[in-house]
């Protein structure tokens, strides 16, 4: 493992990484019911995203069990790219505002992942040219 790997692949980024996709799977999903609004019976849909984040609560911050982690970041990414969208089981039907609350809310966490990614690779960005700009 290199001096680099916990700015370029480490858990932290891993995460942030992780969690635009998830970003983009809730997107996904908010899209999915507005289209559906009107649609008879249609249930609305989540992303499984913060059901499975919740696993990681507090694993994050213990650094010694960053290779643990990481398998568990490998499993919960599976999991969001083979089935990242599941029934609501908060909703029974689609109410446009809390949907449009959602998406508001939504891009507000994308915006802010995008600025973390953006963080970390100005930080790796940084190591690898010495601290010369």
């Amino acid at each position: 493992m290199s001096s680099l790997d916990p700015i370029g692949n480490g858990v932290t980024s891993q995460l942030v990484s992780m969690a635009l996709d998830g970003a983009l799977a809730r997107h996904a999903a908010i899209a999915t019911n507005i289209a559906n609004a009107g649609t008879p019976e249609y249930q609305p849909v989540m992303a499984r995203f913060d059901e499975l984040v919740e696993q990681l609560r507090g694993r994050v911050e213990d650094r010694s069990l960053d290779a643990s982690t990481e398998r568990v970041v490998r499993t919960l990414k599976d999991s969001l790219e083979s089935e990242p969208l599941a029934p609501d089981p908060r909703a029974s039907k689609v109410e446009l505002d809390v949907q449009m609350a959602y998406l508001a809310k939504n891009t507000l966490r994308y915006q802010a992942l995008l600025t973390a990614q953006g963080k970390l690779t100005a930080m790796r960005d940084f190591v690898i040219s010495e601290g010369k700009f």
